[in-house]
C-alpha cells in the first residue's frame, strides 16, 4: 500500500512529528509519502518521498502568517490562515495545491492521510484519493473563526472516506455540526489520539478509506 501524509504542521525532514509517522508506517511495509510546510524559503534538492511546501515568500505578505510558517506548528498555521486576507490565502492554497498535485502524480497513494482539518485538507480531497483526516478540537475553532474557511473546511471534511477525531468530545461536535447531513456519519467517524501505535491505527484507517474509495 501506498500513502501520501500532509501535515498541516512543518514537515522539514527528517525530525519533524510526520516524519515519525513515516518510519512506522514505512516499519509496517508501507510505502510513504511526506507533504506539508516547510520552515525554509527552498531546498535545492528534495530528500526521497518529500514535497516541501514553501511558504515562506508567499507569507511574507502578513507578519502573523509568515511567523506561523517560522513557528511550524498546525495550530498556528491553522490560526493564521483563519485571518489571512482573501487573496493570501488564495495563493497559499495555490502554492500548496501544485505540491500535493505532484506528490500524488508521483506516488500515485492508495489513500491520503491528512494530519488536521484546515485548507490541505480540501486539497487533498480535490486529488481524487481516499482520504483519511484527524481532527481536533483545535481545528474545528479555526475553521470556525472565518465562514468562508469553515464552509471549505465541512465540504472537505465531508468528502472523507474517513474522519479521525483525537477525543469523544471532538467525535461528538464532528457528528453533531460537521457531518449532521451524512447517512453514515457514524461509520465514518473514527476516535483515536496520534499516540505509540498511529502508524498502525493510520494504515488500519488507510485501507478502510481505500475499499470505500474504490
Amino acid at each position: 500500500m501506498r500513502v501520501l501524509l500532509i501535515d498541516h504542521g512543518c514537515c522539514d525532514h527528517p525530525h519533524t512529528r510526520v516524519h515519525g509517522l513515516r518510519a512506522g508506517l514505512e516499519a509496517l511495509g508501507i510505502e510513504v509519502g511526506v507533504c506539508g510546510p516547510s520552515s525554509v524559503p527552498g531546498l535545492d534538492e528534495q530528500p526521497p518521498g518529500m514535497y516541501g511546501i514553501h511558504l515562506r515568500d508567499v507569507a511574507a505578505a502578513s507578519r502573523a502568517f509568515l511567523a506561523a510558517v517560522q513557528e511550524g506548528t498546525p495550530q498556528a498555521f491553522l490560526a493564521a490562515t483563519a485571518g489571512v486576507p482573501a487573496r493570501l490565502l488564495g495563493l497559499t492554497r495555490e502554492t500548496a495545491r501544485q505540491m500535493i498535485a505532484e506528490a500524488v502524480d508521483v506516488l500515485y497513494p492508495d489513500a491520503i492521510f491528512v494530519l488536521h482539518a484546515g485548507i490541505l485538507t480540501d486539497l487533498a480531497v480535490e486529488t481524487g484519493a481516499p482520504v483519511v483526516v484527524y481532527v481536533t478540537a483545535a481545528d474545528l475553532v479555526a475553521a470556525r473563526t472565518r465562514p468562508s474557511l469553515r464552509k471549505l473546511v465541512a465540504a472537505a471534511i465531508g468528502s472523507c472516506a474517513i474522519v479521525v477525531a483525537d477525543d469523544a468530545t471532538t467525535a461528538a461536535a464532528l457528528a453533531t455540526d460537521w457531518l449532521h447531513d451524512a447517512p453514515d456519519a457514524e461509520a465514518r467517524i473514527q476516535t483515536w489520539p496520534l499516540g505509540p501505535d498511529a502508524a498502525t491505527r493510520i494504515a488500519i484507517a488507510c485501507r478502510l478509506a481505500r475499499r470505500r474509495g474504490g
